[in-house]
């Protein structure tokens, strides 16, 4: 399906116009750096109490533990640059997972219970679309509805127990590693990667963010909004259902317990602190993988720390209000410059 349109000219005064352009990436290059730097403040305190934070297979578990909610975070990064919003992936995550299992369960083989698990996220993606688009139901209501008839969903299909045992063929796509780097891993840097493309050199992405930056303009100068609103949906639900299926297969199980709201706000929070902004058309995906990567670190500095875990909560939160607040600040000034 196409959803792109000729080529059209952004509106005056967004931030994806030149020079506006040339000023949202150097802050965004400002916003990736800040969280670098945070990052390592983090890990050095972490350090200084256990040095045991920098062994490699701490290390390791610390980039294994962000591969979730950043697969999860690609889609709904670029959904949200786009203007739309998704509270239901913490459901479509359990969802991809029960569905997948469930299949291969029944000897369906993986690849064809991997791609229906991912198309059954991508269609609940369609769904989210429909009722925003034609019942005009606001993005955050839609979708939270959404979430809570699929937390239904997930405990009726799978009967409210875990689904087991899974097929060894499968469970070594998410337990085994290349050349010492866990397949998670890779397959977390591949959807990063297909992400970053379409947004940063495609027809696709230019799109992507007039439609989040102005939609009005947008739809004054040709651009196909319902089909352009369609894809980021579907691509939303893809990625979360997708992110089900690799935790499915790293941990052996389709676990009816996985995913939830906590996954769904640890998602959100890992897009508005990676920069993302909440309004629509600011943000990247190199953004989004360092604000996965923060929380990953954050969560795992504390354990290693030996700290309670009640402060995961009181530190994470902070960190969202000030991304929140430095957004707002930014795109009066983008906008200002702009």
């Amino acid at each position: 399906m196409t959803v792109t349109v000729a080529d059209h000219e952004p509106a005056a005064g967004s931030p994806t116009t030149e020079p506006g352009r040339g000023i949202l990436s150097r802050a965004l290059l400002r916003q990736e750096f800040t969280l670098v730097l945070v990052i390592v403040v983090i890990g050095a305190a972490a350090f200084t109490r256990n040095h045991a934070f920098l062994s490699g297979d701490n290390v390791l578990e610390l980039f294994r533990s962000s591969v979730i909610y950043f697969v999860m975070a690609c889609g709904a990064a670029l959904l949200t640059i786009g203007g739309g919003l998704d509270f239901s992936v913490g459901g479509v995550f359990t969802l991809g997972a029960l569905s997948t299992s469930l299949l291969l369960v029944r000897d369906v083989p993986w690849p064809l219970a991997v791609l229906a698990g991912v198309v059954i996220g991508a269609l609940v993606g369609l769904v989210n679309h429909l009722i925003i688009t034609y019942w005009h139901v606001p993005p955050i209501i839609a979708t939270l509805g959404t979430f809570f008839v699929l937390l239904g969903l997930d405990t009726q299909i799978s009967q409210g127990d875990d689904v087991l045992p899974l097929p060894d063929a499968f469970t070594k796509l998410g337990q085994g590693s290349v050349l010492g780097v866990p397949n998670v891993i890779i397959y977390a840097v591949v959807v990063g990667v297909v992400c970053w493309f379409l947004l940063e050199r495609t027809r696709f992405g230019v799109n992507v963010r007039a439609l989040g930056g102005n939609r009005q303009a947008a739809v004054q100068n040709g651009l196909r909004v319902v089909r352009l609103d369609l894809a980021l949906y579907a691509i939303a639900g893809a990625t979360g259902a997708l992110a089900g299926i690799i935790y499915t297969a790293r941990v052996g199980a389709g676990q009816v317990q996985a995913g939830g709201a906590a996954t769904t706000l640890n998602v959100v929070t890992a897009v508005l602190i990676g920069g993302v902004s909440l309004f629509g058309g600011l943000g990247s995906i190199t953004g989004v993988a360092c604000g996965a990567l923060l929380l990953s670190t954050v969560d795992n500095a504390l354990i290693v720390a030996r700290v309670p875990p009640d402060y995961n909560n009181i530190i994470v939160g902070a960190i969202l209000i000030g991304a929140v607040g430095i957004d707002h600040l930014r795109r009066k000034r983008l906008y200002r410059r702009g």
